[in-house]
């Protein structure tokens, strides 16, 4: 119950690609780069963990990287130490590569996946550091083209106005089942966290004729009232309680 958890929950839906649709709008253009943001995550009243973004670029390409860690004593139960490095070409938002070093209990995985959008597929590589010994995962899957993944998606919503009233669609892959998702602007209002007061705009991310009781459970993001859209907190309220990740100055 990290960071991670509630981001992956709330952005990650898989990773996400521009929908097509009769009239698809524009790309933007890219938003700022925001350095590096530091996270804490709550489960309720309890320190579930830390979490970190940054922003870079070299190469032409967008960097971002995700890094996530449990608190001290979700540790003793459950430790995790999360790694995510996405690169993206700012022109296109369209993901180029994705690397993802996974550390969760028992679970170790590292996992690449390369987007070909010119093929029209992407290739998986996964394996499994803490057993040597068994077969790593080669797998090319099919894709609709350009696609996005999760931390690309956030950039993607940054850039666009945020308007109350205003809804984005977008298809959902990471490296499996493609779904769509909707991500509705419902309104505006001043959220306090630990690195201060700020006006925001919300945003409800949904899979399109999906449930309530689907894996999204309710899911709320909110970024800064103005051109930046800082994500200053996501929220995901589930089953098993609520958990809620807010902007800290470190």
């Amino acid at each position: 119950m990290t960071a991670r958890v509630l981001l992956l929950s709330a952005l990650a839906l898989g990773g996400w690609t521009l929908a097509r649709q009769a009239a698809a709008p524009p790309v933007p253009a890219p938003p700022v780069e925001l350095g590096t943001l530091h996270f804490t995550a709550a489960w309720r009243l309890l320190p579930a963990g830390t979490a970190s973004l940054i922003w870079s670029e070299a190469g032409g390409k967008r960097h971002l990287r995700f890094a996530a860690d449990a608190s001290r004593l979700v540790n003793l139960f459950y430790p995790v130490h999360d790694v995510m490095d996405s690169d993206y070409d700012p022109a296109t938002f369209c993901t180029q590569s994705v690397i993802n070093q996974t550390l969760e209990g028992r679970r170790h995985r590292f996992t690449r996946i390369d987007f070909q959008p010119s093929q029209h597929q992407f290739v998986l590589d996964e394996s499994d550091p803490s057993r040597p010994n068994t077969p790593p995962k080669h797998e090319v899957q099919p894709l609709p083209g350009c696609v996005v993944d999760l931390l690309t998606a956030l950039d993607y919503l940054r850039a666009q106005r945020l308007q109350v009233g205003d809804a984005y669609r977008f298809l959902v892959n990471e490296g499996g089942k493609t779904s769509e998702v909707e991500a509705a602007v419902d309104l505006r209002e001043t959220v306090a966290t630990p690195a201060g007061r700020f006006s925001t705009v919300r945003v409800r991310p949904k899979l399109v004729g999906g449930d309530e009781g689907s894996h999204l459970g309710q899911l709320w993001l909110w970024f800064s009232d103005d051109a930046r859209h800082v994500p200053v907190q996501i929220q995901s309220h589930a089953a098993w309680g609520t958990l809620t990740a807010q902007l800290t100055n470190q």
